[in-house]
């Protein structure tokens, strides 16, 4: 072992969750473009689907921030072994 942290997992993580937050962003704004200017005018389709993936996608990096708290993304087991190295079947 040479003592060297590989961050590229966490760094991988971290660019999808950009990416996911971008997509969220840009969901956003279109629910802001497709929105009438007539006050108590209801929702269209198109506002209601982006509204919909813009949820999924806060939802979908919340539970990988929960993930990442709770430790589920670290190389060893309870046991303390290392996990990402393959096992005896390959």
């Amino acid at each position: 072992m040479t003592g060297i942290i590989d961050n590229t997992k966490d760094d991988e993580r971290k660019r999808w969750c950009d990416l996911l937050h971008a997509g969220w962003m840009y969901h956003q704004q279109k629910v802001k473009e497709d929105e009438s200017p007539i006050i108590g005018k209801e929702i269209t389709d198109g506002q209601l689907f982006h509204m919909s993936i813009s949820v999924a996608i806060q939802d979908a990096i919340a539970l990988i921030q929960q993930m990442e708290a709770y430790g589920y993304f670290n190389d060893t087991d309870e046991e303390g072994e290392d996990i990402s190295k393959p096992g005896p079947a390959g």
